[in-house]
């Protein structure tokens, strides 16, 4: 059976593709779990970025039909997508979603739980929950809603719009837009991050989650920031610049 995730690793980018290009990269429980699986074993000490794309044009166009049977056993789905996007937050390393085509349902949930977004100009995004007779996973709801805001939330659940990418560029759904393939991009974006020092990208990144939910603790960040200053990584670090900088 063909592979449901493609993983590739190259000078310390992790590529993880949607690999259902025949069902536009739907959301099976088969592909949710081996995700699952790829964002927890794929990941090295070399490891400075992931992308998250889809395969044939599409990133995904939401929960596979087949496995949905309108009845509480969907529950399956809800919790195999708050599995993966629950490890995507939790990465240390920056996580870019790369999007192009479809990005509906809960791939939508996907690509908002990454740290980057960027669509190619025929992205296009959509959550048919309402129609479907759906209140959306209300912790996603609540995630969402804190990072884009309730209006745009609300255009998108409640009364199910369809934004293209220009769309989802004015409202905070995408970070940017782009012309051509969108993975081209991410790769460019993911490269740019060699050099960082990953003890305090891990660091940000969590300080910014942690303002976002609500449960910043400042005294304790402090502490953070202070074992930060006086790690061997960021002497290093400092010796580093000093000597590029000399050139």
């Amino acid at each position: 059976m063909a592979e449901t995730i493609r993983v590739t690793q190259h000078s310390g980018v992790l590529s993880l593709c949607l690999n259902r290009p025949e069902q536009r990269n739907a959301l099976s429980l088969a592909l949710l779990r081996e995700l699952s699986r790829a964002l927890s074993a794929a990941i090295l000490p070399e490891t400075v970025a992931v992308i998250i794309s889809g395969a044939g044009g599409y990133f995904s166009a939401g929960g596979d039909f087949s496995d949905l049977s309108g009845t509480l056993a969907d529950l399956a789905i809800d919790d195999a997508i708050e599995e993966v996007t629950g490890k995507i937050r939790a990465l240390p390393v920056p996580v870019i979603a790369a999007i192009d085509g479809p990005c509906m349902g809960g791939a939508f949930d996907l690509a908002a739980s990454c740290d980057h977004r960027i669509a190619s100009r025929d992205a296009f995004f959509q959550v048919p929950a309402t129609r479907l007779g759906l209140l959306y996973n209300p912790r996603s709801v609540a995630r969402m809603q804190r990072r884009i805001g309730r209006d745009t939330v609300f255009r998108l659940l409640v009364l199910g719009e369809r934004f293209d990418a220009l769309m989802a560029l004015h409202t905070g759904v995408v970070s940017q837009v782009v012309d051509g393939p969108s993975y081209d991009a991410a790769e460019a974006v993911a490269r740019a991050t060699h050099g960082n020092a990953g003890g305090a990208v891990a660091a940000t990144k969590g300080l910014l989650d942690a303002i976002e939910g609500g449960d910043f603790d400042a005294a304790a960040w402090e502490i953070r920031r202070r074992e930060l200053l006086a790690s061997p990584e960021r002497r290093a670090a400092i010796e580093n610049e000093k000597k590029r900088r000399a050139k």
